[in-house]
């Protein structure tokens, strides 16, 4: 449709001088115009009979208000034109451009049939009959128009387009492809028309004929590498896989540093169980420049989860990070994902020199350094995390994770007003992200409580469930809390019972319900929690088995709980009164 209008609002810009001149001059020079016949002496009789400025003022007009957009105006002006004289095509074609533009697609075929009709040769009204015969879903009409025209120009590469389109519209893609095969006469060897003939037979589900297609196309450039590539993955499609080997070994003898190439040998050579070439192949891709570093990564990616079960995977993985810092030195990319490795695989020390060096490389990303700090919270460094997290603030001063990942450090060295004071200005930075402010008010409780200023620390833990009801990290903190004042045991046990059906299997959780119930006095359902943290594997815990001791001893289990202790003691307990306990063979709280 464009084309079209492009095309002729060219033309008309070219001789737009010359239709004014034939008005002035009354027809004189007519054939200057290809839109303008008048050799027909009835025609020219007729137009003796009309008023030639009173035609020219309505012609133009209606050009006027075309040029700004004002369509239903130059319709109406054209339909002047057209009532002064029917026989005049240029009105009735500009009413059809405009019909088309709008839509309007019946009103468009009918002038632009009537323009056809007076001038059957004028390439112009034909291509945009031919046009909005393809809009109208017309395309039987469509292919007739379009071969028509190919006989007033049999060269013409965008009708030959066309014709091709309309015949895979109206469901000929053979038709199609004996078109494109008559355009490549004129034009000769044509990716786009390899390319168009390829697709149609694959669409057809003619694997063969697309085959048979691209191996012309790489007959003709023998060195185009789009062309060995694309036969390279039809021969994969197609399961032939030694070609497809040794037509991308002959892209490589054309440039050797074909990534391309390099991803699809490593496929098929691991689809072979060559897994040592294969590795090869991957590795030279990751050493190419001619991968970008994304995709690079999201193979790296890819093997991430795998490669936790996996160690030859994970070895190869390693390797290819080295490969990918060493081809992308002044990237962070590369020392990002080897962080992510390395703190997965719990090497903290390795992970913190990668992310350290991401970024230098490129401070501008946030989540580097955020993990950077939470490493260094990891490996205790608690004084570097404060240094750090102040120069991030300087840089992120909205991120509020900063504020709860230096609350945390502070707590940690028991700097509870420090970090109450960090925990309370990043709180009021957080947007809409329920899950981080219930975090912070947690945290908050914690560090009242540490302060043993109780009141502030309830307020913190309930203002934290009230945002985030099922927090298990607070439902169990708190109860335990509870449980150790002696005071509002009831609310503990109702919020242990919600943590464990949340979390059901965490030894340190059935404990603290454990000990609800043994602060309440009911040592029966004491007795059936402690076991099961025990069995949740609590059995290593000194706290647990010490437990364990104090809630047999109660149940007058008294031989039993001595065990108990005495493992507990075994296992590192530091608890005050656990020597006592197993010299006097006595409770003590």
């Amino acid at each position: 449709m464009g084309l079209v209008v492009r095309e002729y609002n060219n033309y008309m810009k070219k001789h737009f001088l010359i239709a004014f001149l034939f008005f002035t001059l009354k027809g004189v020079v007519a054939q200057e115009h290809p839109f303008y016949s008048y050799n027909d002496p009835k025609i020219q009789e007729a137009l003796n009979q009309i008023d030639p400025k009173e035609y020219q003022n309505a012609f133009f007009k209606g050009i006027r208000y075309k040029i700004v957009g004002d369509a239903e105006k130059a319709i109406e002006a054209f339909s002047d034109c057209i009532r002064m004289n029917g026989q005049e095509a240029a009105p009735m074609y500009e009413s059809a451009m405009l019909y088309f533009n709008l839509g309007q697609l019946d009103q468009a075929i009918f002038f632009i049939e009537s323009a056809c009709k007076i001038e059957p040769n004028n390439k112009w009204y034909k291509e945009l009959l031919a046009k909005t015969y393809i809009e109208s879903g017309q395309y039987s009409k469509a292919i007739y128009s379009f071969k028509k025209l190919l006989d007033i120009e049999p060269g013409n590469k965008d009708w030959h387009i066309e014709l091709a389109s309309a015949y895979l519209l109206n469901n000929q893609p053979r038709n199609a492809i004996k078109v494109y095969d008559n355009l490549q006469k004129y034009i000769g060897p044509y990716e786009m028309l390899f390319q168009q003939k390829k697709q149609i037979y694959l669409e057809m589900g003619d694997r063969l004929g697309a085959i048979e297609e691209v191996e012309s196309w790489v007959d003709s450039e023998p060195s185009n590498l789009e062309a060995i590539n694309e036969l390279s993955k039809l021969y994969i499609l197609s399961g032939k896989q030694t070609k497809a080997i040794l037509a991308l070994e002959k892209s490589l003898e054309i440039k050797n540093d074909n990534a391309s190439a390099f991803i699809m040998l490593s496929d098929l050579y691991r689809n072979k169980q060559d897994f040592e070439k294969s590795f090869y192949y991957t590795k030279k891709a990751f050493g190419s420049l001619d991968l970008g570093i994304d995709a690079k990564m999201r193979l790296l990616l890819t093997n991430y989860d795998s490669a936790d079960n996996d160690p030859e995977l994970l070895s190869k993985s390693y390797k290819l990070i080295e490969i990918l810092k060493q081809t992308h030195p002044n990237n962070a990319k590369p020392y990002t994902i080897a962080g992510d490795y390395y703190y997965r695989d719990d090497s903290l020390n390795l992970a913190k020199r990668n992310f350290k060096k991401a970024a230098e490389l490129d401070p501008s990303r946030f989540p580097i350094w955020q993990q950077l700090m939470i490493i260094k919270f990891d490996l205790k460094e608690y004084d570097d995390l404060i240094n750090l997290g102040k120069e991030v603030q300087e840089l992120f001063p909205s991120q509020p994770i900063i504020y709860y990942l230096l609350g945390l450090a502070h707590i940690q060295k028991k700097s509870y007003d420090l970090a109450i004071e960090e925990l309370n200005s990043g709180k009021l930075i957080i947007i809409e992200n329920p899950n981080l402010l219930s975090q912070f008010y947690a945290s908050l409780g914690d560090a009242y409580y540490a302060k043993e200023e109780f009141n502030k620390s309830d307020i913190a833990y309930n203002k934290s469930l009230e945002i985030l009801p099922e927090n298990t990290y607070v439902l169990n903190n708190y109860s335990y809390y509870l449980s150790l004042r002696k005071t509002s045991l009831q609310q503990a046990a109702e919020m242990m019972s919600l943590c464990v059906k949340l979390s059901p299997g965490q030894p340190s959780y059935e404990d603290t319900y454990a000990w609800v119930f043994y602060q309440l006095k009911d040592y029966n359902n004491a007795l059936l929690w402690i076991e099961k943290a025990i069995s949740s594997g609590g059995n290593n815990s000194a706290t647990i088995v010490e437990h364990y001791g104090d809630i047999l001893y109660q149940l007058s289990k008294k031989e039993a709980a001595l065990l108990q202790w005495q493992k507990a003691k075994e296992l590192g307990s530091k608890s005050k009164f656990i020597d006592k306990k197993i010299s006097e063979k006595k409770l003590y709280e």
